[in-house]
Formats: C-alpha cells, sequence, structure tokens
C-alpha cells in the first residue's frame, strides 16, 4: 500500500490549459473515484499519476517519491483499461504472466502468483482459453489479473465497465469492491457513472472543466454537496433543483407560497435555487412530515419497489418517489409533501451552497 499525493497538477495542450491546480490526498489502502462529465479532466489526471501523459506543472507522489519524472513501468502501478488490451493469440495464462516473463521472474514463482490471483478472480478454469472464448466480464476479470500479479502500490482503473451490460457492470462491481477488501490497494478509479463511484469509493473526487467541485466521502458529497453542480450531478435522479424568490416566510416556487427556513444570509426578495431530492418529495398519503402541495401527474416510472412520480407544480416540473406499492397514474392531482427540512439552497450566479 502506497499513499498518493497530487499537488497543483496542471495540464497543458498548448495553449489550453485542461487541469487548473489539482490537489487530491489519497491514503494508503484508500479506493479514490475520479467522476465527472465526460472532458472534465478525470482520465487525463489518471494518465498523468500512470506516466503516459506529461505534467505541465506541479507534483505526483507515490509513496515517499516524486515520480513525475519516472517512466511507467518504473512508479509502481498497474492499470487496468476501459478495452481489456488482452492478447488475442494468448491464452488466460500467458496473458496474465506476460509482464512477469518480461521482468524474467522465475518460472515456479510466475506460476504461483498466476495461480494464486485466478483462484482469487474464480479464472482456473479458463486459464488454458484464449480471450475470444470469453464472456466480457470473464475479460475483464483476466485484465485485473494480469495486473494483480504484478503486486502493485497502486491500482489505476480508466472506466474499465464501460463496455459492460448493466447486469455485468453490477456483478463487476461487487467482485471489484470484493477485490479491494481482500487486497488493501491503494485504488484511482475513473467513472462518469455516479453510480459506480458511490457504491465502491472511500473518497469521491467530483470534477468539472479541470477542476475539482468537490471531494468528501460518498455520503458528504451525495448529502452535504458544496455547490449546485455536485447537487445536480450526484444522485439517480438528479435532485430537483428550481429557480425561486425568498419571502417574508419562506420561498415563492411557481406561484405557490411555501413556509420554510432560509439561510440567514438570505432576504425578501432575493433570488435563489431550491434543491430537493425525489427521496425527500413523497405522497402525503405515505404519511411524510413536512410542507403539503397539490401537484399534477404527468408520468409514472415503475421501477418495482418504488416508483418516480413526475409531476407539474404550476409550471415547474419536479419528480417525486412513492412506495411501490402506492397505486397513481398519470392525470392524478394528489397531494405531495416537501420535507423542507432536508432542502438545499444555491446562490444562482456563482453556484455555491448557501447554508
Amino acid at each position: 500500500m502506497s499513499k498518493i499525493e497530487i499537488r497543483n497538477l496542471v495540464k497543458m495542450y498548448g495553449a489550453h490549459q485542461a487541469l487548473h491546480g489539482i490537489d487530491i490526498s489519497i491514503a494508503p489502502g484508500e479506493f479514490c473515484v475520479l467522476v465527472g462529465p465526460s472532458g472534465c479532466g478525470k482520465s487525463t489526471t489518471l494518465r498523468m499519476v500512470a506516466g503516459l501523459e506529461t505534467i505541465s506543472g506541479g507534483e505526483v507522489v507515490i509513496g515517499d517519491r516524486v515520480v513525475n519524472g519516472l517512466k511507467p513501468k518504473d512508479r509502481g502501478i498497474a492499470m487496468v483499461f476501459q478495452n481489456y488490451a488482452l492478447y488475442p493469440s494468448k491464452t488466460v495464462y500467458e496473458n496474465m504472466s506476460f509482464s512477469l516473463r518480461l521482468a524474467k521472474m522465475p518460472k515456479p514463482e510466475i506460476a504461483r502468483r498466476v495461480n494464486d490471483v485466478a483462484q482469487i478472480l474464480e479464472l482456473t478454469p479458463l486459464l488454458e482459453r484464449k480471450p475470444g472464448a470469453l464472456s466480457g466480464g470473464q475479460r475483464q476479470r483476466v485484465a485485473m489479473g494480469r495486473a494483480i500479479v504484478r503486486d502493485p502500490e497502486v491500482f489505476l482503473f480508466d472506466e474499465p465497465l464501460s463496455n459492460l451490460d448493466a447486469k455485468l457492470r453490477g456483478q463487476m462491481r461487487a467482485e471489484i469492491k470484493r477485490l479491494h477488501q481482500r487486497l488493501n490497494n491503494t485504488i484511482i478509479y475513473v467513472t462518469h457513472d455516479q453510480v459506480e463511484a458511490m457504491t465502491l469509493a472511500d473518497k469521491i473526487v467530483i470534477m468539472k472543466d479541470g477542476r475539482i467541485e468537490q471531494q468528501g466521502t460518498p455520503d458528504e458529497v451525495f448529502h452535504d454537496p458544496d455547490t449546485l453542480f455536485v447537487a445536480g450531478f450526484m444522485g439517480s435522479p438528479p435532485m430537483n433543483l428550481i429557480d425561486c424568490i425568498v419571502t417574508p416566510t419562506g420561498i415563492r416556487l411557481s406561484e405557490v407560497e411555501i413556509a420554510c427556513d432560509v439561510p440567514p444570509s438570505l432576504t425578501s426578495g432575493d433570488k435563489v435555487v431550491f434543491g430537493i431530492r425525489a427521496d425527500d418529495l413523497r405522497p402525503s398519503s405515505e404519511g411524510a412530515e413536512g410542507v403539503p402541495i397539490k401537484a399534477h401527474l404527468d408520468l409514472i416510472e415503475q421501477l418495482g419497489t418504488e416508483n418516480l412520480a413526475h409531476f407539474r407544480l404550476g409550471h415547474t416540473e419536479m419528480i417525486g418517489k412513492t412506495d411501490g406499492r402506492t397505486a397513481l397514474s398519470a392525470g392524478d392531482t394528489p397531494s405531495f409533501t416537501l420535507q423542507m427540512r432536508h432542502a438545499y439552497f444555491f446562490d444562482p450566479a456563482t453556484g455555491a451552497r448557501l447554508r
């Protein structure tokens, strides 16, 4: 296990600045996920840690070494890519052992390492097969096994599950999590999928436009977002975010007056963005406590254990949740409850959270 320190990391492509002074501290054995939309700089950051991109400014420290000038093979890292990068003409055993043979490791030690890792990843029956005879999930496990046999200080994952279908992604997420709990290596994992980030990470780093918006535990970034972007990005469905006006008694939301406490910095007449998650917007019939509103249902998405209720409050579109057994249909006008103790407020100009 090694700690990783990313200090004031800058990346320039000619006149274009892709990273604007990134600072991330990753403890030994920590699972850190970089997440954000396409073009936010997460893969660039990972490739700079790996040594696949030159560093324009700042430092990358792995363990106690500044690795800026080191080649990838000398950094003590192993990388798992989105496209598996397996040799199609080689067996699973040959793919997993390839880097060890290049390092001229003794054959008995190579066999021990490959067989031990194959047992962990349940690849033992597949060692004599070639990649063409494997499923997508099996190929990804081989790619992971090839990295594990090197016994690296740090694992780097670059969107490794993007090529898998939804069911396999769920299975592989669980396998990667179990693997981390077993090996306890330091991991940096890049994804655009916030569900992957929430389920895998000890620490999430949310990026936008080459900058860090927020970093913290999954619970912190979900329940305590610092910015409007983080609030809207983390969560499925995304948080309801609605422009409103502060009133003497609360807020006015699409011609509806809602009595509530607002941050002390706000005064009557101020514009503010009001946020509330679908989990905190429930039918009054389910016994939720809060401010009741009359909703006009446009659409019900049935998910089994729960439903997503799309409705209009005046001209404002919102999404709430219902129990899977709550019988509602499009066109109904039930009462929903805003659980205002879980409400959020943001500055519409800067996107900063108002507390």
